[in-house]
């Protein structure tokens, strides 16, 4: 179990590297909302892997945030998809921060792109294209940039039901891909959420006794210059206040 430091829970919060402006970003839906809920925010840039563990002995959580694609091959049984950009940089980097932070026991947010990478690392593939099984029952997304909005029902009891406090929530969608079938491994999740067209939009730790991990498909940082806390994240924060 890692041991948390003094003072205000802190909050590593990954980044996109976009080349065509050669420079780390990170919207601001994530960085507000942490604070908003207790949390220290620290931006964490697309580095080389080696410094993970650096990152990790200095951060008290981790939340991995939302972005392009992840390469397939680091997501074992994932198809490559023509015309969609891949980073594999960033997969390499983030893949290797959140294994670690999962096997030292710190608390881990995974939001859309960062839910993909803990459903990846251990070892389960992801749905390339959602129209092509949902059939465009649901829309996940409108385009690569404008959410859509739709339901996500909840399992009773789960840490995300529990965050919210009800058994339907209404969500901000922004992804194109899903979750494939989970595979056996030495960490497993446990489905807490699915949309209209059953398609799984969250997931936590199947082991109660271990450390708060929860992916969700979603984007509840969205939308940004709202005066609340979104009860996910503060959940989030307050477990890696009590941890």
């Amino acid at each position: 179990m890692a041991k948390k430091t003094p003072g205000l829970p802190r909050v590593g919060v990954t980044t996109r590297f976009r080349s065509a402006l050669v420079s780390h970003s990170i919207h601001r839906g994530y960085i507000d909302q942490v604070a908003r809920s207790g949390g220290l925010p620290l931006a964490v840039p697309t580095v080389e892997p080696e410094f993970c563990d650096d990152y990790l002995n200095t951060v008290d959580g981790l939340l991995l945030t939302g972005g392009e694609d992840i390469d397939p091959r680091f997501s074992p049984g994932t198809p490559r998809q023509r015309d969609y950009t891949y980073h594999p940089r960033r997969d390499a980097f983030e893949f290797r921060l959140a294994r670690g932070a999962l096997d030292r026991g710190l608390p881990v947010l995974g939001i859309c792109r960062g839910s993909q990478v803990l459903w990846s690392v251990t070892g389960n593939p992801l749905i390339p294209h959602l129209p092509d099984v949902n059939g465009g029952q649901v829309l996940h997304r409108h385009s690569p940039t404008e959410p859509a909005q739709h339901s996500v029902r909840l399992v009773p009891g789960s840490k995300v039901a529990r965050a919210y406090d009800e058994p339907v929530v209404k969500v901000a969608s922004l992804h194109h891909q899903g979750l494939g079938p989970q595979t056996p491994g030495d960490l497993r999740w446990r489905v807490v959420g699915h949309a209209e067209d059953g398609m799984v939009e969250a997931f936590e730790r199947e082991d109660t006794a271990a450390p708060w991990a929860v992916g969700v498909l979603w984007h509840p940082e969205l939308p940004v210059g709202e005066d609340r806390a979104d009860p996910l994240i503060a959940a989030f924060v307050s477990a890696i206040g009590t941890s």
